[in-house]
């Protein structure tokens, strides 16, 4: 992995001065100081509604604060709209996915830049090149996957020659040489001066790629540290502001037993043919590989959102037709997808509604979604809040768009964790939320395979799914490739076989 490279002082490229933000009952932000030199690559980092989308919100011109001043360059600035903040020199890339699903990846590259349009398709083609798009460019946006997509929002902001690039979350959904490929470009950046503000949950990408790191918790920094010499579990304890225990060993379930999902000879145009999977209750089965191996499709498939071409699934000895989403939810499949704002969430909801619907708002999310009762309601809230400590807890009147992407993820989480159904399917599971929760959240996961229920995960993150899974399967190429369990499920034993497919 590209590791940081340190610079010598220079002067602040970016400077927050006691910054406050303020909302209906909630203090946001509570005088917060940061700064970015030029050329320099600072972690932000912090529990979920600890304040960093906040942050972030500010700098990007969508809000303003209350008090407190920002300066870019030794100047004094007011945002107040996101274009003002660009021609200022600040880009930002948010965790949400923001594209026009219908355009081409080239032209969401170069939505709103200025100049003549062949220069500015050659700019965004070499972009494109350095982040490994370029066999993309003619694909519309809605047909590329998640990760795939998040790719463009960082070529989309780099396309404008920023001086401060703040990410949010870049590399969630990412596998390892996809992450390569971000981390190279950015290191480019700061080779030519930009100042990179890295937001992240991935502890260990922030320690290897920043020099140093302002720690967020509650809306306040309380922390400030150099990286050299620090560790991960430091730096994790800082963030949640107690110890953090080892998780315990699980034990697997019996080999003997009857899987309640079986899948065989399943073919999902255009990338999975041929592929099969069997899962016993009481398990979790994780599935990795590369973009494009086809992961994604197979949960899809399973939730009732891609059609198979061939092949038989099964759940509980009855043959699925999975027609449909709501057919699957019929047969006992809950499904937690990657692309939360697109697929689970309509914005304009409260955190209460989202949290007792009934149906899931896969895609088409205008379709009439039914209630639970208003006599439920109030509790299935509470201990919806409650499961996976959602802060702040005083936000059940808030529109879900207005929480931070993790904890908008622990509301999902915690909404299929109090359904019914035998097979939990999972796609990033964990994606955009701190380490205190990422626990929380592996813990709920155990919890139904330990009341005997069924769990497929796809992650990018080999050491999440070394750490959470039973078995995990490999795939390659749209095929079952190779499948590890036990001691033989670590981390670099996972990403090597993404890669090249075998042990």
């Amino acid at each position: 992995m590209t590791t940081r490279q340190e610079m010598p002082p220079r002067d602040p490229a970016l400077e927050v001065r006691s910054v406050t933000q303020l909302y209906p009952g909630v203090r946001a932000l509570t005088d917060v100081d940061f700064s970015l030199a030029a050329g320099e690559i600072v972690g932000l980092v912090g529990h979920n509604g600890a304040g960093k989308s906040t942050l972030t919100r500010i700098l990007a011109g969508v809000e303003r604060p209350v008090s407190g001043t920002l300066l870019v360059a030794g100047r004094e600035v007011s945002f107040s709209s996101p274009s003002e903040a660009l021609e200022a020199g600040i880009a930002v890339v948010p965790q949400q996915l923001n594209l026009v699903p219908v355009m081409s990846v080239e032209d969401n590259i170069t939505l709103g830049v200025k100049g003549p349009r062949r220069e500015v398709v050659a700019r965004a083609a070499e972009v494109a090149r350095t982040l490994g798009l370029s066999d993309n460019l003619n694909r519309r946006a809605r047909d590329c996957g998640a990760s795939v997509q998040r790719l463009v929002m960082i070529a989309r902001a780099l396309l404008r020659s920023p001086s401060v690039v703040l990410l949010d979350e870049p590399t969630a959904a990412l596998h390892p040489s996809e992450v390569e490929r971000v981390f190279a470009a950015v290191e480019r950046l700061r080779s030519e001066g930009v100042s990179v503000a890295f937001i992240s949950h991935r502890l260990e990408e922030v320690m290897n790629f920043c020099s140093r790191v302002v720690v967020l918790r509650q809306g306040a920094v309380v922390a400030e540290r150099e990286t050299d010499g620090m560790t991960k579990g430091e730096l994790g304890e800082l963030i949640a502001g107690r110890s953090l225990e080892v998780p315990a060993m699980h034990e697997s379930p019996a080999d003997d037993i009857e899987p309640l999902l079986s899948v065989s000879g399943l073919a999902v145009p255009p990338l999975v043919s041929g592929f099969d999977l069997e899962v016993r209750p009481g398990e979790v089965v994780g599935l990795a590989g590369l973009v494009g191996a086809g992961m994604t499709e197979v949960l899809e498939c399973l939730a009732g959102l891609r059609p198979k071409h061939l092949g038989i699934v099964q759940l509980a000895g009855a043959e699925l037709t999975l027609r449909s989403r709501q057919a699957s939810m019929k047969a006992g499949i809950a499904y937690i997808p990657d692309d939360r704002a697109h697929q689970s969430i309509i914005g304009n909801l409260t955190v209460a509604t989202t949290a007792t619907l009934v149906n899931d708002c896969e895609y088409r999310v205008h379709r009439y979604v039914p209630f639970i009762r208003n006599s439920r309601a109030s509790a299935a809230v509470d201990q919806v809040l409650g499961l996976l400590d959602i802060r702040p807890r005083d936000v059940t009147d808030q529109r879900i768009s207005t929480l931070s992407g993790g904890n908008q993820q622990k509301v999902l989480i915690a909404r299929a964790l109090m359904s019914d159904a035998a097979l939990f399917v999972i796609n990033e599971p964990t994606e955009g939320v701190d380490i205190a929760a990422k626990r929380d959240i592996h813990d709920r996961v155990r919890e139904l395979a330990a009341r005997g229920g069924s769990v497929v995960v796809a992650s990018s993150e080999p050491d999440e799914l070394a750490e959470l899974c039973d078995r995990v399967v490999v795939m390659y190429e749209g095929r079952r490739a190779v499948e590890l369990r036990g001691p033989s499920a670590t981390k670099e034993a996972i990403t090597k076989a993404c890669l090249v497919g075998a042990p």
